[in-house]
């Protein structure tokens, strides 16, 4: 009778053990439902269901934005992403990380330390590795994608070519690095913003041989070219800049408004307008032009405007319906426009 009693008591024990066991297994397995929050100005969908502020998505949605809309996902301790108008991200959540694929649009994401990033593009990869807090900009609109790094370092692979994208740096998938003998240094006006290669850069970011370039109103840019001279740029311009120090040439191609571009000794400096104009750095290694959209340049010099006096140069912007003016010191400095 005893014995009876004790076997069913280990049973019993046996048996309480056993779906304590089953029980711990399945709350272990249970999937951890990772979210986000979001916020919303116009029009947002998720996953093809529009959704207003305050709504929350879930891992491995797709988020898309309208034009004239934006989207800022909370990610909670993951960091935030702020989607730009005409944007598609898919994004996937996990403890300390995030993965997604950047349809189309531009996109600024921020993550602390401890938070890797892999998002991948229709030419390249955006990984970041967790180490520092970082925040960069993700830009698909252009022919290739271009990662503009805000703080901490981002690596943007393409191909073979893999560009590690310091603060204040650009780069673009599939273009090498620069050579650190080729890298140009940016200072603007009050170290207020300018666009390089669709990405806003600030003073002190650096420049790649073959960069767009486009200024805002009342913002002056200067681009320190090293051993080979300086280019300064006027307010509303814009150009593509293309330079080498092995050759020894710095070459404008000047789209709108103004830049003064100073070589130095044997080095070979051009700036060509779009009506085919060419004007050379003279034997002082100056020039100065200005391009009015849609016509001929309305001043150029080799080394500066007659005699180096005050001038101004008017330079219409937008098909002739705006007219700034220039003024350039005796030194031909260029300063912001006179109003």
């Amino acid at each position: 009778m005893i014995s009876n009693t004790l076997t069913r008591k280990f049973v019993s024990v046996w048996v309480a053990a056993a779906i304590l066991m089953v029980y711990s297994i399945v709350i272990t397995a249970k999937p951890v439902v990772r979210t986000g929050g979001v916020l919303v100005v116009g029009e947002v969908t998720v996953d093809g269901q529009k959704i207003s502020s305050g709504g929350t998505f879930f891992s491995d949605s797709t988020i898309v934005t309208a034009a004239d809309s934006h989207a800022v996902l909370s990610l909670g301790k993951l960091g935030r992403i702020e989607l730009l108008p005409n944007s598609s991200l898919s994004l996937t959540l996990a403890d300390n990380g995030i993965t997604g694929t950047m349809n189309s649009g531009r996109s600024r994401v921020s993550t602390p330390a401890g938070v890797a990033v892999n998002i991948t593009t229709k030419d390249g990869a955006i990984n970041v590795d967790g180490s520092e807090a970082t925040s960069f900009d993700i830009n698909t609109e252009n022919v290739s994608t271009i990662v503009g790094t805000k703080s901490g370092l981002a690596e943007l692979t393409s191909g073979a070519i893999v560009n590690e994208v310091a603060a204040g740096e650009n780069g673009v998938a599939g273009v090498y690095p620069p050579q650190a003998q080729f890298i140009a240094r940016l200072a603007t006006t009050g170290n207020r913003p300018i666009t390089i290669n669709g990405a806003s850069a600030v003073g002190g970011a650096t420049i790649p041989t073959g960069a767009i370039i486009e200024t805002p109103d009342q913002v002056v840019a200067t681009i320190d070219l090293g051993t080979l001279g300086d280019l300064e740029i006027a307010p509303n311009s814009q150009l593509s800049l293309d330079f080498d120090h092995t050759g020894n040439t710095v070459k404008v191609n000047l789209k709108r408004g103004c830049v003064k571009i100073r070589t130095k000794d044997n080095v070979n400096g051009e700036v060509e307008t779009p009506d085919g104009v060419k004007t050379k750095t003279d034997s002082k290694k100056r020039a100065s032009v200005c391009y009015l959209a849609g016509g001929s340049s309305p001043a150029s010099s080799g080394g500066g405007l007659s005699g180096g006096a005050i001038a101004a140069i008017v330079a219409a912007i937008g098909g002739g319906t705006a007219v700034l003016i220039y003024v350039l010191t005796k030194d031909d400095e260029i300063v912001s426009p006179a109003r």
